[in-house]
């Protein structure tokens, strides 16, 4: 198993690559440095920062009996392991404390990055026990099941005969806005259960992985209960936890930031705006759009409603139009917390005020609007925690790693590594294709065969006058022959060209086929592939293999695995 890392500013293919920020969050040096000191409260590569955000977490008071009570009877009903439910109970302690992930549901886990995040969360969680021997640290996936974008969570994606096939949940009965963590998939998840497991490749895993997902996703089950006991199946042998915030238990404990922020808005969507501003001014764009309330209300079918501003400090709740002063908002919020969601600029402070959250492992997009987020931590008391890029991969099937040599051996630069050409490859794709076509192709064809009939001319030119001298009617001969010879090259000649053309189109049908498992749709294909379409073909020693690397290498840059 070959492993080759690639710097991500390096990565241009899937469309307009990373961003700049996080680029330069990623990378090493004083651009990193000015932004970690300007933007967040912890550097992940400054070893004092580890002592001091341990003692930041040690300080703080947090409901860690509730906490736990709720983690224990969550992760049973997902199906977590005895023996990592078991170790939730160390939560209790004040030396334990939370390597966090997550993400919003997805049909059948969603895209490979899920997996990713999740397995980053327990490798960083191995690491920083050895380095610190005398703290627990769990690994938790947070399943954002109050997000309300059903269209984006219920489709999925796999490879089928070398093209991108999609599996897609249509709404039963799902209200505009409604959570789901309160949607119930209804009597169509089986018809696209079986649409998804028909396009896995029959193998020695198939029947299991069809048994098990016919098991979670039932007609009477949200997609967050089937997202979640899917993750607890596939990672059983990881010490992973999950938690679901929208548990009404949770948000008692969350309700101290919900009351703050209507207490006080709109100045956490100013400190966000101010921050905002000064990423702009240093060249980055901001990711996160605040809004007056950071909150929204759930009504009595769970369907979140926002919560407008007005002038003269009274809020409506649209689009029912309900309008409370700000005192009675407040009252209710302190009655009713399970009553509240927030959106993306309140739920990391959410975390950071239930959780003792040591990290927080995050993708592209996460870490570039987090870095909007400092001076609204500060507004509501709290420190970020270590925010540590998830891992990051593109899995290389042989028959992609075939094409690579051949692209190697058709470039005209067989000296060239295989990590050069993955890097040609994630640079610019399209430079690549244009190297390894000008390389397939003959241009000495014609001047061969020009060169060739003038050899033959040139002997028969020889030839010839001692023949007629011998013979008067060689002359008629020869010049009959002299047809047949020019048909026959001729004719060859035009092989020739056929067969470079189809060998040529061959090539560009193979780096077209390598491009579309590599970037599908032109994305990077961690944000597409499902890791079934993987689990099935190659089995579940696959998350072994990730684990290795993850263990092996820092995330601070993208790694290939061919497998």
């Amino acid at each position: 198993m070959n492993t080759f890392l690639i710097d991500y500013p390096d990565i241009q293919s899937p469309k307009k690559g990373f961003s700049k920020l996080f680029n330069d969050y990623t990378r090493e040096g004083e651009t990193h440095e000015k932004l970690t000191d300007r933007f967040f409260h912890n550097d992940y590569r400054k070893e004092a920062d580890y002592y001091r955000h341990i003692n930041t977490i040690i300080s703080r008071n947090y409901s860690r009996s509730t906490l736990a009570e709720i983690l224990v009877r969550q992760n049973r009903e997902f199906g977590t392991a005895d023996e990592h439910v078991s170790a939730i109970d160390k939560i209790g302690s004040p030396r334990c404390m939370f390597v966090v992930t997550g993400q919003q549901p997805g049909l059948f886990t969603g895209p490979l990055y899920t997996i990713y995040k999740a397995l980053t969360a327990v490798i960083l969680a191995e690491r920083q026990k050895e380095m610190f021997p005398d703290y627990d640290f769990i690994p938790l996936f947070w399943i954002e099941g109050e997000d309300h974008d059903f269209k984006e969570s219920a489709q999925t994606s796999l490879f089928d005969s070398g093209q991108l096939a999609h599996a897609t949940l249509d709404p039963w009965l799902n209200l505009p806005g409604q959570m789901l963590s309160r949607t119930v998939m209804g009597p169509g998840i089986t018809e696209t259960l079986s649409r998804f497991t028909s396009l896995l490749q029959e193998t020695e895993y198939k029947n299991e992985i069809v048994s098990v997902l016919g098991e979670f996703y039932t007609p009477q089950s949200t997609l967050e209960l089937a997202f979640g006991k899917t993750m607890a199946f596939i990672f059983r042998n990881y010490p992973l936890v999950f938690l679901s915030a929208s548990d009404p238990e949770f948000k008692k404990l969350a309700g101290d930031v919900f009351y703050r922020e209507l207490a006080t808005c709109p100045r956490t969507s100013h400190s966000v705006i101010g921050q905002s501003s000064i990423l702009e001014s240093m060249g980055y764009q901001a990711q996160a759009k605040p809004r007056t309330v950071n909150l929204f209300y759930l009504n009595h079918q769970d369907q979140r409603m926002k919560i407008e501003q007005s002038p003269n400090d009274s809020f409506t709740v649209s689009p029912d139009r309900h309008r409370y002063s700000r005192h009675q908002i407040m009252e209710l919020c302190g009655d009713h917390p399970e009553r509240f969601s927030p959106n993306v600029i309140l739920r990391p402070l959410v975390q950071d005020h239930v959780l003792p959250v040591f990290a927080y492992i995050a993708g592209p997009g996460e870490i570039s609007y987090l870095a909007q987020y400092r001076k609204a931590y500060e507004h509501f008391g709290l420190n970020m925690p270590f925010i540590i890029p998830r891992g990051s991969f593109t899995l290389v099937e042989p028959a992609v790693s075939k094409i690579m040599d051949k692209i190697m051996r058709k470039t005209g630069r067989p000296a060239m590594s295989r990590k050069q050409i993955y890097h040609m490859a994630f640079h610019d794709l399209r430079i690549l294709q244009k190297n390894a076509i000008s390389g397939a192709e003959n241009h000495d064809f014609d001047s061969l065969f020009d060169k060739a009939e003038q050899n033959i001319n040139r002997e028969i030119a020889a030839l010839s006058p001692k023949l007629v001298q011998l013979d008067p009617n060689f002359e008629q001969v020869i010049a009959g022959s002299m047809r047949q010879i020019e048909k026959v090259l001729s004719g060859v000649r035009q092989k020739a060209h056929r067969a470079s053309r189809k060998k040529h189109d061959e090539l560009v049908s193979q780096l077209d086929k390598a491009a579309s498992s590599l970037f599908p749709e032109d994305i990077p294909q961690e944000r597409m592939v499902n890791p079934f379409y993987y689990f099935n073909k190659y089995g579940w020693d696959l998350l072994d293999d990730l684990a290795g690397l993850l263990r092996a290498h820092a995330t601070d840059a993208h790694m290939i695995m061919e497998l």
